[in-house]
């Protein structure tokens, strides 16, 4: 299916790997790329405008970790939680949608430094801007999708 162009850059440390998205099996290969720099206590943050393909990305992510269901938004749940099977470090994903973040206190009833704590943990954030103060203080692999 040919989607509208997108850039897209992660970023971890020092180095960058950077894809052009023109179908929607693209992101697979992002998704590829993301799965090698993942360790228990990561943290992704997803940035990119409405609609750029956060969400498609963390499906493509889940269904390569062996997720048994598809991912979904958690616009309004605002965090879900998905089992993952297929590598022996990563356990589950946390996958959290920051947009309706109007508080960074509001972030305090996720719990997300103790969901962190749980063995094969990776943490996929979704509109990262909206608490940059939680991130300030951690570690991360930035993904930003451009059109």
């Amino acid at each position: 299916m040919k989607l509208q162009t997108r850039k897209v850059t992660i970023k971890s440390g020092k180095t960058a790997a950077r894809f052009t998205v023109r179908e929607l099996n693209d992101w697979q290969a992002v998704a590829d790329n993301l799965v090698q720099r993942l360790k228990p206590g990561a943290i992704v943050t997803l940035s990119g405008p409405l609609g750029a393909g956060k969400t498609t990305l963390v499906q493509y992510l889940a269904k390569t970790l062996g997720a048994p269901k598809r991912a979904i938004s958690p616009t309004f749940a605002l965090m879900r939680i998905y089992k993952v099977r297929n590598l022996d470090t990563i356990r589950r994903l946390v996958h959290v949608d920051a947009y309706r973040i109007e508080n960074e206190k509001d972030l305090v009833v996720l719990d997300l430094d103790e969901e962190m704590l749980e063995p094969g943990t990776v943490v996929l954030i979704e509109w990262p801007e909206m608490i940059r103060t939680w991130l300030k203080t951690k570690k991360s692999i930035a993904v930003k999708i451009d059109y």
